[in-house]
């Protein structure tokens, strides 16, 4: 992944006034989402060439760019910022490398906080995983983007205690509402559990936002077998033939396992049967079957996006 050296760019300028700008767009899921909620379309800003061209291919909006390069300063009117950057360097499928740094992160967070940007600067040659330093974006639109009425950011849990930090430096900045909370995708009717955390925030309105986690209104869980048609009782393998520690299988009658760039190998009824397919992970993860992205995307990274790549049936963002 490559990471801007140099400063931000004052004349990169890829939305005005009104618009909402999405960070780590990726191949759309976010999109999707605001398309089921009636919200307004959203500029997208993606480093990968195959997840921009999914994008694309979606009817999304998308500028293949290193966020690092944007001046949130420079975004005059930019009125909604979602940062929701990879979870491989935190999430507990990875090495957890982001994890290991996150104090990197924390100090980076706080010295935005002080109106400096010298912890921000060389973050990325300080860590060792360089996307850790791309969860200090929401950081740096929420303080520095002057006009931002809103923030959402959406991250693995482990990254709850930084999000927590942001809210401090929300409050000193004089953001009148923010919360942090975690929800599963399989509560809304997504049949794969995805258990994220989110921050949102709101600078000028101190209306305390309600948000639903899913229990209770009468959603019916989706199971795996379900969504894609199979019969049920059918077992789905993990690894394989191979003999490991913490399990091999799992019934797809519930909600299917949280999906990871390995979920590709998982074999279905049998140890050597066949394999998931990229459509099955896409309607696992609630894309629909017209969605582009497992024709359009052809690198390693754009296709464990739409692997991994969730969207939210509900935000949790209301206004």
């Amino acid at each position: 992944m490559l990471l801007a050296d140099a400063a931000p760019a004052a004349d990169l300028v890829i939305a005005g006034p009104g618009e909402v700008v999405s960070l780590c767009a990726g191949p759309g899921g976010m999109d999707v989402g605001g398309q089921i909620l009636g919200l307004p379309p959203m500029v997208g800003v993606e480093l990968d060439g195959d997840a921009c061209a999914t994008g694309r291919a979606a009817g999304f909006e998308r500028h293949q760019v290193d966020i690092r390069r944007l001046d949130p300063a420079a975004h005059v009117g930019v009125r909604g910022a979602v940062v929701t950057p990879p979870c491989p360097p935190f999430s507990r499928g990875g090495k957890r490398i982001g994890v290991q740094e996150m104090q990197l992160a924390l100090d980076a967070i706080t010295c935005l906080g002080a109106g400096c940007g010298c912890e921000w600067a060389d973050l990325p040659h300080r860590c060792e995983d360089p996307r850790t330093a791309l969860v200090v974006e929401a950081a740096r639109w929420a303080l520095t983007a002057h006009d931002l009425e809103w923030l959402l950011c959406e991250q693995v849990p482990d990254v709850e205690p930084l999000w927590e930090d942001l809210c401090a430096e929300l409050a000193a900045a004089g953001w009148e509402t923010f919360d942090v909370v975690r929800l599963d995708a399989a509560a809304f009717g997504v049949p794969s559990r995805r258990l994220r955390t989110f921050l949102y925030a709101r600078r000028y309105d101190s209306t305390r936002v309600s948000v639903y986690d899913g229990s209770g209104a009468g959603l019916v869980q989706r199971s795996m077998a379900e969504a894609l048609g199979w019969a049920p009782g059918l077992r789905v393998w993990t690894r394989g033939a191979r003999k490991t520690s913490g399990g091999n299988a799992f019934n797809a009658d519930g909600p299917s396992w949280c999906l990871t760039g390995s979920t590709r190998s998982w074999k279905i009824g049998a140890p050597d049967g066949p394999e998931l397919t990229a459509a099955q992970a896409g309607l696992l993860n609630g894309f629909t079957e017209a969605f582009p992205g497992r024709a359009v995307g052809r690198s390693s990274s754009c296709r464990s996006r739409m692997w991994c790549r969730r969207w939210s049936r509900r935000s949790c963002w209301a206004r």
